[in-house]
């Protein structure tokens, strides 16, 4: 299978992978990968691939399979870091003081249903926003991760983690869209603290305008005022844009510039579509 989007640097050696964090975006219909050289914070090797056949959990990890184990990274063991990044509704916030290790599994089906034996429920801690974001993955695609990199540390974390992260670096009162292909990430940031986080899927542009402009209602932000910034899957010219531009006086395409993430080359996609595989 041919890669939808292919990048590589030319500085990119093979022979020292021990150097570079190696990224998997795994989502419900495509796999992302990277290379990213943290100590020059570049990103040295991006791939994406589109997987439409696929239906099941279980019918993506035979696509992966049957993907990676023909892909020359694949073959390279020993890295810096290996980085898993799961993109599913499967997740939630609980704040810190009531978050229980323990009870993280009660917690999630408290969010979104019963969670079965067959998922893998992870955590991570955000102490900037004192959140910790309770999510789960298949069991299967954990110990197809411990089989294929049984020698690097592996990071397993949700979008919503990359996405928090970034929102660490902003300072003052702003929303961040982040938009993917059928779902998007919404952030509310006020008074230094995170005020709002959720994700929405949905079929057609009007629907998400729709729900971004009740969640903002709900909120009651001064969308003449606040500082919006539309980065991902959206340029100035998609329907999102441009559905947006009338509500939101200053929304802007791409990150704010306290958001420090690797380029990619000029004749590539800009760096803002791929900020949580490249981040």
């Amino acid at each position: 299978m041919t890669a939808a989007t292919h990048f590589r640097q030319e500085a990119l050696s093979l022979t020292s992978v021990s150097s570079y964090i190696l990224t998997l975006g795994l989502g419900s219909q495509e796999l992302q990968i990277s290379i990213i050289d943290p100590a020059r914070n570049r990103c040295l090797w991006l791939d994406e691939y589109a997987l439409m056949e696929v239906n099941t959990e279980e019918e993506y990890l035979t696509a992966i399979q049957r993907l990676l184990s023909e892909h020359e990274l694949t073959q390279k063991t020993f890295w810096k870091a290996v980085r898993v990044i799961i993109s599913n509704q499967s997740f939630t916030l609980v704040p810190t003081s009531l978050f229980r290790k323990e009870y993280a599994a009660r917690a999630l089906s408290l969010a979104r249903g019963l969670v079965t034996s067959h998922e893998s429920v992870q955590h991570t801690v955000h102490p900037a926003w004192e959140a910790v974001t309770v999510f789960s993955l298949p069991v299967s695609w954990t110990e197809w991760l411990l089989e294929v990199y049984p020698f690097e540390t592996i990071q397993i974390v949700h979008q919503v983690d990359i996405l928090l992260q970034l929102s660490t670096k902003i300072t003052e009162e702003g929303l961040l869209l982040y938009v993917e292909k059928q779902a998007a990430t919404l952030i509310y940031l006020q008074n230094g603290r995170l005020h709002y986080c959720n994700r929405f899927v949905y079929r057609a542009s009007a629907d998400l305008i729709y729900y971004i402009l009740f969640v903002l209602h709900e909120l009651k932000v001064n969308t003449e005022v606040v500082q919006a910034w539309a980065f991902g899957e959206i340029t100035e010219a998609s329907d999102v844009y441009q559905g947006l531009l009338p509500y939101l006086a200053q929304l802007t395409l791409g990150l704010p510039e306290s958001v420090a993430i690797p380029e990619l080359s000029a004749d590539q996609v800009p760096s803002h579509r791929m900020v949580t595989l490249i981040s």
